[in-house]
């Protein structure tokens, strides 16, 4: 891919022009891509560290790759309606991937990065992928056969100039090979509608509980277009994109989002604090979408390098905090942006006028923090299944403990409150999904017929109409790190044991972790006594508890090798009775998940896999 120099950025010092419903909302996100082109075709699209320093993209080049790449992929076959993976760490190839898949008529399937070969395999089967756009890093797996599908026709190479194997099971064809076959034919763009799917993303893993949400181009550009509403961006705005962009999170509001309105978008080369920080100083990043994790780490470094200072240092902080906390609660203006404009700067993070959190729920002190430093910090909140967002908190009025107002053209309500006014929050809007593909069991049991999405999670609104999680409903486990766990997937593996009976895998949390968000995956089992004793009868004497524990240790990291790290069991607990359950076999997981329950009263072994 062509990237150019970035040496003397042209961007306008304002946006030029507002972006109108009529207009965002009759548009295809491959449209809307060409619009831009129209209206910012000269100012940078992308930044990205190349051959060591940054290169950049400007929207007219960026049109140009995604023509070539979506000739290419016309060329190899691919067709309205056929399904196209895209698999590779962040960088400007995969969202050109994305909009040249879109621009004739395909349907895009993000993948996780972080998915062991077996995951990654089942999606593809899943979706009936006809073809998969890839990084060097992941083509071994594909060579090998570990990632395999049957309806897989060719691989992608993102890496123009690499060198492919010629052992392959499947044909390799590089960006540059795309282009040039696409430019020897003659191309009609699709004509699409505004109401075709455009990605499948899947919220599972290996087993058949996967469901891969249907979004359209309406779905997104709605969301977009409410975003735009509340937030105010420029042309000069420059997104740091650190989040895995195939997330929904990520891919609207962090890629998509910036390229509607003539922002740029900067591709940090990691997650390591020194580079993280160099990245946002060199490129003057303006804004960072990110999980509570990330937040909390670099809110807990800046207060940890404050406590390594001299006393003097410490108690000019504490006292410049203090008066900003007071001046934001007497008089509402916030000081912090000049009293800590010099922090700023020694931090490296001076160009940086806003955060915005999501994914899970964040703390209220870290946004609180980062306010009273003078960056103004928002959180919102949404679900895969609406685009993702369908909250966010005004710029100008942020509640850190609340997850925001609802966005433009969505209606959320609670459903069936209890006495404090706590239910079940439901949606219903122009970003909520068409469905899962192919499971229309599973749609009809969130999506009623007139349009509410069942969010799974609990939650109230106050009189101001701020939302407020308190709660999930259903047994999503979600990490520090944002990343979503659904327990059913681990116990369906760990009981295929012989040895264990039944499996209850839950969220542990540190002693001074927020209890909303786990740390890591813990799992009670019950072992199978009964296959116990046959095998204690062959081998002439009974198991000892260590001999108990060191087997079910052994068998949980065995189930849990093929699926990614944040997923598997960290530690373990053993019951002796059987688990409370239901008239249909269900285990009472509300029962043993409760913090007021001990699960070690029932239980007479534990241990740690690792």
């Amino acid at each position: 891919m062509l990237l150019m120099i970035n040496t003397v950025s042209t961007k306008p010092s304002a946006n030029p022009g507002l972006i109108t419903i009529s207009e965002i909302l009759s548009l295809t996100i491959p449209q809307m891509l060409e619009r831009s082109v129209r209206l910012y075709g000269d100012l940078f699209a992308m930044r990205a560290f190349r051959n060591g320093a940054f290169k950049s993209i400007t929207y007219r080049q960026l049109l140009e790759e995604v023509n070539g790449v979506a000739a290419g992929l016309s060329a190899q076959g691919i067709k309205p309606g056929d399904r196209v993976g895209i698999l590779s760490e962040n960088r400007p190839e995969w969202g050109i991937a994305y909009f040249a898949i879109l621009k004739i008529g395909g349907i895009t399937v993000p993948l996780d990065a972080l998915l062991k070969p077996t995951e990654i395999r089942h999606i593809l089967r899943e979706s009936g992928a006809k073809s998969v756009v890839t990084s060097s890093k992941f083509l071994p797996d594909f060579i090998s056969g570990e990632i395999s599908a049957k309806k897989l026709e060719f691989l992608v190479s993102m890496n123009g100039e690499t060198e492919i194997p010629g052992d392959s099971p499947l044909p390799i064809i590089t960006y540059n090979d795309l282009k040039h076959a696409g430019s020897k034919i003659s191309i009609k763009w699709y004509d699409g509608d505004i109401n075709d799917t455009v990605a499948l993303l899947f919220t599972s893993g290996t087993t058949g509980q996967s469901k891969g949400v249907m979004l359209t181009h309406h779905n997104i550009l709605s969301d977009i277009k409410a975003i735009l509403d509340l937030i105010t961006f420029y042309t000069t705005d420059n997104f740091l994109s650190v989040l895995p962009i195939h997330h929904a999170f990520e891919c609207t509001c962090g890629f998509l989002t910036p390229l509607t309105g003539g922002a740029s978008i900067t591709y940090a080369r990691s997650l390591k604090s020194k580079e993280l920080l160099e990245d946002i100083s060199e490129n003057h990043c303006t804004i960072m979408l990110g999980v509570p994790l990330l937040f909390e780490k670099m809110y807990s470094g800046l207060l940890r390098a404050i406590e390594k200072k001299p006393i003097s240092t410490r108690i000019i902080f504490s006292t410049s905090m203090g008066a900003v906390k007071f001046i934001r609660k007497s008089l509402g203006y916030n000081a912090g942006g000049m009293v800590f404009k010099g922090l700023r700067e020694k931090a490296g993070l001076s160009s940086l006028r806003l955060f915005v959190s999501g994914g899970a729920p964040l703390p209220p002190e870290v946004g609180q923090g980062f306010e009273h430093l003078g960056i103004k910090f928002i959180q919102g909140y949404g679900l895969t299944e609406t685009s993702p967002v369908l909250t966010l908190n005004p710029p100008s009025k942020p509640i850190h403990a609340s997850i925001g107002i609802a966005i433009t053209g969505a209606i959320l309500k609670i459903d069936r409150p209890d006495n404090n006014g706590v239910g079940e929050i439901l949606a219903k809007g122009p970003m909520v999904m068409k469905g899962y593909y192919q499971n229309q069991d599973a749609t009809r049991q969130v999506l009623s017929d007139d349009g509410w999405l069942h969010t799974g999670d609990s939650g109230y609104m106050d009189n101001e109409k701020y939302f407020y999680i308190v709660g999930r409903v259903k047994n999503l486990i979600v990490t520090r790190a944002g990343k979503n766990i659904y327990p059913e997937e681990i116990e369906t593996l760990l009981i295929k044991s012989p040895y264990i009976a039944e499996a209850l895998v839950m969220g542990r949390t540190g002693s001074d972790s927020d209890k909303q968000l786990v740390d890591s995956v813990e799992a009670v089992v019950v072992p199978d006594y009964e296959f116990l004793e046959q095998q204690a009868e062959q081998r002439g004497k009974e198991f000892s508890e260590d001999e108990l524990n060191s087997i079910i240790k052994i068998e949980i990291n065995r189930l849990c090798a093929d699926i990614a790290d944040y997923k598997r069991v960290k530690s373990f607990k053993m019951r002796e009775d059987e688990f409370t359950k239901t008239s249909t076999k269900k285990i009472k997981r509300y029962l043993f998940i409760q913090p007021s329950v001990n699960v070690d009263n029932n239980s007479n072994h534990q241990g740690n896999p690792e």
